[in-house]
């Protein structure tokens, strides 16, 4: 019995021991769920708070002010927007978020700020505008387009219709109240001559230009003249007027390649730009051409003939994205194809015969001759001379600009709603061919010689001038390219945020 009864008494002492134990792992794990429960619904908390925060900030982006506290609300969060200052553009956004007995408070301070909204400048695709005189010696027909010429007309002679944008409709200027051809007003030495027909009259009081907007390039003798502003018709200031300033060509190769057209090699290589580096590509040194393609992993049995050599060169350029910087003169072999790639020229950039380009940059200092260069959304400055034949063709988002007179004797199309722009600090003579797409920026003067069409916009400080028998068409455009200059739109609000918690 008194082993029995013994028996009895350690197997009850160990039932109580694992039910303590057990009731022990039960009430740990219930404060391990409890404390998951907390963990979690703290993290939700903060959520909450912080999308009422978001909250907060889609309902102030577009607005410029708030006038007085507001408040949000939404799943789990309450969130109170009030202004700091008197201008109620600066605002504490306080959002209290809330899960279970869980509670978050987020803070952020925004400033609402006006900017400025920048679009291409809108007379470089209305059709010609000039800071001088227009000539037009034959015929012309406005597609959609128009003439402005700050110092009036030196010669409307030939017939002058107004076509909508397709050449439809088709109708004389006594036909068209008013017709879209205008001078500057306020300006001095206008000029006003037309033809004999009354229909043609229309155009001119006296020897001024009968409709006149704010000069877009002169300035007007009254220092506080109002006049309408040539694009938008408003009533404005002539200095607070659409106007258009004078080509800068070595800006524009800032702005894109980081260098001066008139001084590509030397910027290039004093701002440590050059992935590659070459004394000339004109052929070029065997030496460099050789070291060259050894650094690029070219292998195998190299050419000793240097024309060779720097076939294989071009080769290894292609789509590289390298930034070529070359001391001398580049000439590209006829057949050349090649993309992808800047060259930094100290000398000539040279086309021999056709080449095929796309997306390739020049920068060349002393000029650029791309003979019957095919070119895609490529780029070319230059400080000196610039020549193509009349086989030379660009599309897309193309530029050519010369800090000297130029001639283009090629053809642009459209690529992507992008167009060929052709920039002069002096002047531009076009005899391109029929229907040329493209825009056109010259500090002279732009000649357009012979029949056919010009889509797109031509822009000069110096006058523009038609010469050649037959019927000559204006297309307006609203294409795009980077290198056109921009000007203010408006403004719109933008939402800084300040500080966040």
């Amino acid at each position: 019995m008194n082993q029995k009864g013994i028996a009895i008494v350690v197997a009850l002492i160990g039932m109580t021991v694992v039910l303590m134990l057990s009731l022990a792992m039960v009430q740990s794990a219930l404060g391990n769920l409890k404390t998951g429960g907390d963990l979690l619904n703290r993290a939700q908390a903060r959520q909450r708070a912080e999308a009422g925060v978001d909250h907060a900030l889609a309902y102030l982006d577009g607005k410029t002010a708030l006038s007085a506290p507001q408040t949000l609300s939404g799943q789990g969060y309450s969130a109170t927007l009030t202004p700091q200052n008197p201008q109620g553009d600066e605002i504490r956004i306080e959002s209290l978020g809330q899960a279970g007995l869980a509670r978050h408070t987020a803070v952020a301070v925004v400033r609402l700020q006006s900017v400025p909204v920048q679009a291409q400048n809108p007379l470089f695709g209305q059709g010609w505008i000039s800071g001088g005189r227009i000539t037009i010696n034959g015929g012309v027909d406005l597609w959609g387009s128009r003439l402005h010429a700050d110092l009036g007309y030196a010669n409307l002679s030939g017939k002058i219709q107004v076509c909508d944008s397709s050449g439809q409709e088709c109708r004389g200027l006594d036909q068209v109240n008013p017709p879209p051809i205008t001078g500057g007003a306020g300006v001095a030495d206008t000029q006003c001559n037309v033809g004999k027909k009354s229909y043609e009259k229309v155009v001119c009081d006296g020897s001024a230009p009968r409709y006149q907007v704010c000069p877009v390039y002169q300035t007007p003798s009254n220092p506080d003249l109002t006049c309408l502003d040539a694009v938008t018709g408003r009533l404005v200031r002539w200095d607070q007027a659409t106007r258009i300033a004078k080509p800068d060509v070595d800006a524009l190769s800032v702005e894109s390649l980081g260098v001066r057209a008139s001084s590509p090699y030397t910027d290039a290589t004093t701002k440590g730009l050059c992935d590659a580096r070459f004394t000339s590509l004109d052929p070029g040194n065997a030496g460099e051409l050789t070291q060259f393609l050894l650094s690029r992993g070219v292998s195998g049995s190299l050419p000793t003939d240097v024309n060779q050599l720097l076939t294989r060169v071009l080769n290894a350029l292609n789509g590289s994205g390298l930034r070529v910087c070359v001391q001398k003169n580049v000439t590209l072999p006829g057949g050349t194809s090649l993309g992808d790639v800047t060259f930094y020229v100290g000398g000539i950039f040279q086309v021999n015969g056709a080449a095929t380009l796309n997306g390739v940059s020049v920068a060349a200092g002393s000029g650029v001759n791309l003979g019957n260069v095919q070119a895609t959304n490529s780029r070319f400055y230059t400080g000196g001379f610039l020549n193509l034949n009349n086989g030379a063709t660009f599309w897309g988002d193309s530029t050519l600009a010369s800090r000297q007179s130029l001639t283009f004797n090629g053809g642009a199309d459209l690529l992507n709603n992008r167009a060929l722009l052709v920039v002069s600090e002096g002047d531009i003579t076009f005899n391109g061919r029929a229907d040329t797409h493209a825009f056109m920026w010259a500090g002279g003067q732009i000649t357009f010689n012979g029949t056919g069409a010009f889509i797109g916009g031509a822009v000069s400080l110096g006058g523009t001038i038609r010469n050649g028998g037959g019927q000559f068409y204006i297309q307006n455009s609203n294409a795009l390219n980077s290198d056109l200059p921009h000007t203010d739109t408006g403004t719109r609000p933008r939402l800084v945020v300040q500080s966040r918690r």
